[in-house]
């Protein structure tokens, strides 16, 4: 199979497993763009960075992982029960999160460890309510295609990369969020960042650990790919090791590369 046809059946089964899910991440590969569009025109900085890459990034994040869950939900057999209620959660409180961040970049102000007013830090505090949302219905979902692996190693691989990454991330995010700002020592901006991520290289920063977490979701399905159990599991195991090894790294102040 190359790797066209892989893209375009991968798509295909997306849409046939969620349309909404599949229609919403379209929806938001559109509000990506949009937002990197902005980034051309409007030269306002927030922290090092323009006002617009964090909501153009969120937009990314939040497509992929609602096409993915979308195309795991195509290797169910038959339907499973509570999945389509979980799906609409998802919709819901990522595109919750996503237009307060859209409001906030259109203010050039920040819209996470913003408690700058009272509606900024229940807004704040909302944001975490929903994301909490995000992995609890990806989990959710796992779990009910996980009953259904019967021996089907994609399947298999799916489910897992859903719980683990929904658990990773929480487990990251958690920690994150109950800081005052993702960066641990080091120059608090993303000026000095790693290319496109922004990850500080003068410091720790939580990020890192939250993003290889959450994409477990992605790295399982690929390494079921090869159809071999063994190399799923192993990956899961990288996976988890990669996640615990950047937050420890984080949390001693120390960055993930040094420039």
């Amino acid at each position: 199979m190359n790797n066209q046809f892989a893209i375009t059946k991968f798509l295909q089964d997306s849409k046939r497993g969620s349309p909404l899910l599949w229609w919403s991440s379209v929806a938001m590969a559109i509000g990506m763009a949009f937002c990197f569009a902005l980034t051309l025109i409007d030269p306002r900085m927030l922290a090092g960075a323009n006002v617009w890459e964090k909501p153009a990034k969120f937009f990314l994040s939040l497509a992929v992982h609602g096409v993915t869950l979308a195309w795991a939900i195509s290797l169910a057999q038959g339907k499973m029960r509570g999945v389509k209620i979980a799906t609409w959660i998802f919709v819901l409180a990522s595109w919750f999160e996503l237009i307060y961040m859209v409001f906030r970049a259109s203010l050039g102000e920040a819209s996470h460890f913003n408690n700058t007013s009272a509606f900024a830090a229940i807004m704040y505090g909302l944001m975490g309510v929903g994301s909490l949302m995000l992995v609890a219905s990806s989990a959710f979902a796992g779990w009910r295609l996980w009953q259904q692996r019967g021996g089907n190693v994609m399947r298999e691989a799916a489910s897992i990369g859903l719980m683990l990454g929904a658990v990773l991330g929480t487990i990251a995010g958690a920690y994150l969020a109950s800081q005052t700002s993702h960066w641990i020592g080091g120059e608090q901006s993303d000026a000095t960042g790693l290319g496109l991520f922004h990850w500080s290289t003068t410091g720790g920063d939580l990020r890192v650990a939250h993003f290889i977490g959450l994409h477990a979701t992605q790295m399982l399905p690929l390494a079921g790919l090869s159809g071999k159990r063994l190399i799923v599991y192993g990956s899961a195991i990288v996976v988890i090791v990669a996640t615990l090894a950047t937050f420890i790294l984080a949390v001693m102040g120390i960055p993930l590369l040094h420039t």
